[in-house]
C-alpha cells in the first residue's frame, strides 16, 4: 500500500492509505471553481522544526489535515469557503508543502497539538483524510479534551492489519501491485511514471483541475511521498488505535468512495464499527481524494455534520 506500509515487527500492518458543485461530478471533466486569495502562510516553529499554516475566519473552529499524497492545498477550495462562517486552519506535515522536513525524532500528534495552542483552537472539529485521519484518531486518543468532532476520510489508523477486511491480504493485491509500481517508477528517476500509478491507486476518478492538482502536489512532494523523508522520523506515544477504537468518545463521521482501493471502504467500517456511534457513508463515483472527486457530496456531508454539533459553537 504505497501511502504507506510498514511492519511494526509484531506482524502488524501501519498502513497509511498513500458550495454545491453537482456538475463538477455529471461531468468530471469541469473546471472546479476559480481558488479565492487566501491570508499569507504563516510559520510555527515546533521542536525541531517549522510547520507552515494559514488562518482565517471566525466561528466553530475547524481544522483540515491533508493526504499523504498531497499538502494543504487539497483544501484550496474549502478553505476559503468555511473561512466564511467558521474559524477554519489548515497546515502541512513535515515536509510536505511549506513544512521543514524532519531531520530527528517528531509526533505529528505533538505538532497538531502545538498548532491548537499556537491558534488557542479548543475542541475543534478535525477532518482527517487518509493520513490526516491517522493524526486526527491518535490525537483523540492521546489527549481525548483536545477533539470536539472527527469527519475521516478514508482514513488510516495505527495497527491496520489484513485481518481488519474480507477476504485479508488478498484485497490489498491492487494496492500493493500499484504501489510497487509506483516506487519503481520513482527508483529509475521515472516522476511521470510513479505519478501515474498513484493516480491509478488513488486518484482514478479525477479530471481537469483536480487532477492537473494531483499531479502538481506529487510532483512538488515527491521526496516525502517515495522516499518518506520526514515519515522515517516520525514516532507515536501510546499503543496503536486499532484495539482503541471503542476509547474514543466524540461525534465521528467517516467517508469513504467506492471508487478508492478495494480495502478502503472494508477499513472505513472497521472504524464505524469499533467507534461509539460512529455513522460511514460510501459515496458513490468518489476515489481516495474524495473532496476533489466528489466535492458536492463533500460539502454536504460537511454541513450536515456541522449542524449537528451546537456543542462546539463558540
Amino acid at each position: 500500500m504505497f501511502e504507506r506500509v510498514r511492519d511494526d515487527g509484531c506482524g502488524k500492518l501501519d498502513l497509511e492509505p498513500f458550495h454545491p458543485l453537482a456538475g463538477s461530478f455529471m461531468n468530471p471533466g469541469a473546471a472546479l471553481p476559480p481558488m479565492s486569495d487566501h491570508l499569507p502562510a504563516q510559520s510555527l516553529d515546533v521542536a525541531g522544526g517549522r510547520l507552515t499554516y494559514e488562518v482565517a475566519g471566525r466561528g466553530l473552529p475547524i481544522v483540515l489535515l491533508h493526504e499523504g499524497i498531497a499538502d494543504r492545498r487539497m483544501w484550496d477550495r474549502e478553505f476559503s469557503h468555511l473561512a466564511r462562517d467558521h474559524r477554519v486552519a489548515r497546515y502541512d506535515f513535515r515536509g510536505y508543502g511549506g513544512s521543514a522536513p524532519a531531520t530527528s525524532a517528531y509526533s505529528p500528534v505533538r505538532d497538531l497539538v502545538a498548532l491548537l495552542d499556537h491558534l488557542d483552537m479548543a475542541r475543534p472539529l478535525i477532518v482527517g483524510p487518509s493520513m490526516g485521519g491517522k493524526v486526527a484518531i491518535d490525537l483523540s486518543l492521546a489527549d481525548p479534551e483536545r477533539v470536539g468532532a472527527l469527519l475521516l476520510v478514508a482514513p488510516a489508523y495505527s495497527g491496520m492489519d489484513y485481518d481488519h477486511v474480507p477476504g485479508g491480504k488478498a484485497t490489498f493485491e491492487r494496492d500493493e501491485r500499484l504501489s510497487k509500481a509506483a516506487a519503481d517508477a520513482w527508483a529509475a528517476r521515472d516522476l511521470e511514471g510513479a505519478t501515474e500509478h498513484l493516480r491509478q491507486l488513488w486518484a482514478s476518478s479525477l479530471a481537469g483541475s483536480a487532477l492537473e492538482l494531483f499531479r502538481t502536489m506529487v510532483r512538488e512532494n515527491a521526496k516525502e511521498i517515495f522516499e518518506e523523508s520526514s515519515g522515517r522520523h516520525e514516532t507515536r506515544d501510546g499503543a496503536p488505535a486499532a484495539a482503541r477504537l471503542g476509547e474514543i468518545r466524540v461525534p465521528t463521521r467517516i467517508l469513504v468512495g467506492d471508487r478508492d482501493n478495494p480495502a478502503m471502504p472494508h477499513l472505513a467500517n472497521f472504524l464505524g464499527r469499533g467507534i461509539a456511534g460512529a455513522q460511514v457513508q460510501l459515496v458513490p463515483g468518489a476515489d481516495h481524494l474524495l473532496n476533489l472527486s466528489r466535492p458536492d457530496v463533500f460539502d454536504t456531508a460537511l454541513h450536515g455534520f456541522v449542524e449537528s454539533l451546537p456543542d462546539l459553537r463558540p
